[in-house]
This record gives structure tokens, C-alpha cells and sequence, in this order.
């Protein structure tokens, strides 16, 4: 008898708030959730490896303290509408400033003690948002793109857990919210020197060469956005529906 024809890849279930805050088994004993107020000084610190300029903001710092941080995106889980009008009603209501850390994506590893060992910040585009401001875009415009764009601003391992895939499986569920969430685009920066190119490219992402031009015609914005002259841009898009 032959073989069964290849099924298809198991599709995960939908995400609810309350995974997103119980969060996901990670490798090497850890569990990859949204950060707590307890873990804000731990990832803080974390972020702070890979360079000073890495570390939160004051405002996402103070946010995750008091446990507002990502509170949009956890309200509109549930799917693209649920978010845009969590989101319409946050920034209507919230300083620009408190509205964007509600936007923010910080997820993080922890180990079987507790202790902080992984960090990924998610951040709104705000190189891209000022760049829509400069070509006439509106606030209210700019702020949109913050819905469907989203910036890796950092990601940091402990050192004595590197090369355990911690890294990569907080990438993975990054992406999963994003993609729940209705975002387009994900993308973020590394020095080039740093050689992460393989890295990146397993994670699925597309490494772009140092100081390439991101071109966003495909959400038509006519201009384009890039990195240092010593800096990869990665990018990974949502497929086209």
C-alpha cells in the first residue's frame, strides 16, 4: 500500500489572553510569557547586555511595572477588529507616549527558578511612524501604522544559556502575536559585525545587506526605511492572502 500523501503542518490554536499571560513551555526548562511587573529590573538590566541605547524607555519600564504595558494587545487577541477598536479606544483616551507602551511586545524567558534568562522587546515603528509625519501623514495616520508594523527593538540572552534556542523560540512567539493581530510587517537591526545573518534567516526572516533600503510600497508608503551604513535590516512580512 503507498504512503499517505503529506498532511499539512498542524496549525496552532488561537491565542488567548490567558495564554499570553501563563505563556508557552520554552527549551532548556524555560517559559517564554509576557513580562511581569517583577520581571521589568531583570529584563531591563538584560536588554542592557547587548548595549545601553537597548534598555526600555522610562515610560515601557514604568509600564510593565504597573502591568499596562501590552495591556492593547492583550485585549484585542481575540483578532484584527477586537484589536483596532481596543486600540481606537486607548489612544483616544491615553497620552501618546502610555497609549504606545499598550503596543508594545515584551516577551520573556524564564527559568525553573523564576529568574529572567531571555528578553524580546517589540516596539511601534517610530523611525517609520516620523517618517510618515514628514511626508503629510496625519497623527491619527501615523498612530495606525503602529497596528500593523512593528519593530524588534532588542533581544538579549543570558549568557550562560546562549545556544540553547531561547532566542529563537522567543522570535517564534513574537511572531505568533503579531500574526494574530493582523501585523504586516516585522522587522529589526543587528550590527553587521556581529555576523547573525544564519540566525535570522532559520528564524525566517530575510537579512538584508548593511545599509540596504527597505522599500514599504506593498503598504504604500512612499518612502523607505534602513539602518546605520554598518547595520542589517531583517524583515519578515505576513504571507499575501
Amino acid at each position: 500500500m503507498g504512503k499517505n500523501p503529506a498532511k499539512k503542518a498542524k496549525q496552532a490554536p488561537p491565542l488567548s489572553a490567558d495564554r499570553l499571560r501563563a505563556g508557552w513551555q520554552g527549551p532548556a526548562g524555560t517559559r517564554i510569557h509576557l513580562a511581569r511587573p517583577q520581571d521589568a529590573a531583570a529584563a531591563d538590566a538584560l536588554m542592557a547586555t547587548t548595549g545601553e541605547e537597548m534598555r526600555f524607555t522610562s515610560v515601557l519600564r514604568r509600564a510593565i511595572e504597573d502591568g499596562s504595558a501590552s495591556s492593547t494587545m492583550v485585549a484585542g487577541i481575540g483578532g484584527e477588529n477586537a484589536y483596532r477598536e481596543a486600540a481606537v479606544h486607548t489612544f483616544s483616551t491615553l497620552t501618546l507616549d502610555r497609549a504606545s507602551t499598550t503596543v508594545c511586545l515584551t516577551l520573556v524567558a524564564t527559568d525553573e527558578h523564576d529568574c529572567v534568562v531571555g528578553v524580546l522587546s517589540g516596539t511601534a515603528p517610530g523611525t517609520i511612524m516620523s517618517m510618515a509625519a514628514s511626508n503629510g501623514y496625519s497623527p491619527a495616520q501615523a498612530r495606525v501604522l503602529s497596528l500593523v508594523i512593528a519593530k524588534v527593538h532588542g533581544l538579549a540572552v543570558a549568557e550562560h544559556t546562549r545556544g540553547q534556542g531561547i532566542a529563537t523560540a522567543l522570535l517564534k512567539r513574537a511572531w505568533q502575536v503579531y500574526q494574530q493581530l493582523g501585523y504586516l510587517l516585522l522587522y529589526g537591526s543587528y550590527e553587521a559585525d556581529r555576523d547573525l545573518t544564519a540566525f535570522y534567516t532559520r528564524s525566517g526572516y530575510t537579512v538584508h545587506a548593511p545599509g540596504a533600503l527597505l522599500s514599504l510600497e506593498r503598504l504604500s508608503l512612499p518612502f523607505r526605511v534602513g539602518a546605520g551604513p554598518d547595520e542589517c535590516l531583517f524583515t519578515r512580512w505576513r504571507p499575501r492572502r
